[in-house]
């Protein structure tokens, strides 16, 4: 449906002097002309609204990495180019690793002759006490018990001697005192004596056999301790020494062998991070012994801002963030805040950091950003134009449209963004905001409704001329 606006106009009379004449009281008189005002209008919206503040910065990539070797060398093959994007663990290039395989050759025969040494070290020490030390345990148990018989043997020798010595004894008293008396012959008395002398030197080659018995026993006791206690202790300790030796000489064998081995794989070099190869110094053929590349990555970048005390006070860690790219057209993105230092640089501002989220890419290190922060924050916030509201020595009003009339509205404000203003009492969203034109307005003041909410309103005016004498005004 077309929507159409009257406009009023003043009827002006003009008597026509007859030929050119009549007289002055004849002439009707002039109206004043009622003033119209053309004016565009919009309700208010309802929008969350942010008092900010805005800082500087510059894009930076969240990580930037060397990727370096642990070794210097001729590189055999590189993989990547400037502009490449890359993964995490991705081989970036290899250096010549013939030496290293060389040496881990050498390395493993070392190795080889040293498991041989402790292997044959292991037999000394199993059979340091093995069979042939339990042959000569058991050989020098026998020999105790040998010398332990041959000593009964000499004891029993001994006591038949001594009775025999006795009894000899006993016999030649008798005789002799016989023989005193004239008992008996004297070559009776000298065949007694000699069976004395007989037993006696019996009785001490008895006594010398026991000595000797219990000798023989004293050295198979000493003989066997000693090769219990003594000789037994020193061949494993002998072994142990060895078997050590040789351990000693594995373990360093082994790692020679695990040096080169991780020689060879330090040839291999990864990147650590995924991302965008940023430069490239590696190449096919030639010595390198630094940095063979850089890595960037901008899955997430940062941007850092001097801000002020106010700001850093009135923000924390994990806060979102708005950042604004001019050079995109002012495309938003959202931060958190990652980093806030607790004390203020030189010229009393505090370096704030922001992460922002990445994952297309579209942003690039060094691109200027437009980081804003917010003060204060006003959910279902009542909207307007911000040139719609004036102020009168700090009273604030404006004009709503009244069918075709201006109606002036004093107003609270609240936020104010430059491009719109918060209106926290005095209006509605149904009421029409003058939002062009209001210059120019006082209250009551007639208006034109040239836009309502940005849809053109079409005119349609319609003539008001005075009526003839004795004809009913159209």
């Amino acid at each position: 449906m077309k929507k159409y606006v009257r406009l009023t106009a003043a009827a002006i009379c003009v008597a026509m002097l007859a030929g050119c004449g009549g007289s002055n009281d004849e002439m009707p008189q002039m109206t004043q002309e009622e003033t119209v005002t053309s004016v565009e209008v919009e309700n208010p919206t309802i929008q969350t609204v942010k008092d900010e503040y805005m800082y500087s910065g510059t894009i930076q990539a969240a990580q930037t990495v060397d990727v370096s070797g642990k070794l210097s060398g001729k590189v055999a093959a590189t993989y990547y180019e400037v502009g490449d994007t890359v993964s995490k663990g991705a081989v970036m290039y290899k250096i010549d690793d013939t030496d290293y395989q060389n040496n881990l050759k050498s390395a493993q025969a070392s190795l080889n002759t040293a498991n041989a040494s402790v292997r044959s070290a292991q037999t000394g020490v199993d059979t340091a006490n093995g069979a042939a030390m339990q042959t000569q345990i058991e050989n020098a148990k026998n020999t105790i018990t040998n010398a332990q018989t041959s000593l009964d043997t000499a004891n029993k020798s001994l006591d038949d001697a001594k009775i025999a010595l006795d009894k000899a004894q006993s016999d030649y008293d008798i005789n002799k005192q016989l023989y005193d008396v004239g008992g008996v012959s004297e070559d009776t008395l000298n065949t007694y004596k000699n069976t004395l002398d007989n037993a006696q030197n019996a009785y001490t080659r008895a006594e010398l056999s026991v000595k000797s018995a219990e000798d023989a026993l004293s050295q198979a006791n000493t003989n066997y301790n000693l090769l219990v206690n003594d000789t037994a202790e020193e061949n494993l300790r002998k072994a142990n020494d060895s078997l050590n030796s040789a351990l000693a000489s594995q373990q360093s064998a082994q790692v020679a062998v695990d040096t080169a081995r991780q020689n060879i794989s330090d040839c291999t070099v990864t990147s650590p991070i995924s991302g965008t190869v940023l430069t490239k110094n590696a190449t096919t053929g030639s010595m390198l012994s630094g940095v063979g590349y850089q890595i960037v990555d901008l899955s997430s970048v940062n941007v850092e801002v001097n801000a002020s005390e106010q700001i850093a006070t009135s923000v924390k860690v994990g806060d979102a963030v708005t950042i604004v790219i001019p050079s995109m057209n002012d495309q938003q993105f959202v931060g958190s805040i990652t980093e806030i230092p607790p004390g203020s640089n030189a010229d009393g501002t505090y370096t704030i950091k922001i992460n922002i989220p990445n994952e297309g890419g579209e942003l690039m290190a060094g691109m200027f950003a437009e980081v804003y922060f917010a003060k204060s924050t006003s959910n279902n916030a009542v909207i307007v134009p911000r040139d719609a509201v004036m102020d009168d020595d700090g009273a604030y009003y404006l004009f709503v449209a009244d069918g075709d009339t201006a109606k002036r509205v004093d107003v609270t404000v609240g936020i104010d963004t430059g491009d719109t203003i918060e209106v926290t009492s005095g209006i509605t969203i149904s009421d029409k905001v003058v939002t062009k034109g209001q210059t120019y307005l006082a209250d009551g003041d007639a208006l034109n409704i040239v836009s309502d909410n940005g849809v053109e309103v079409e005119p349609v005016t319609e003539a008001t001329t005075a009526p003839a004498e004795g004809e009913e005004a159209k």
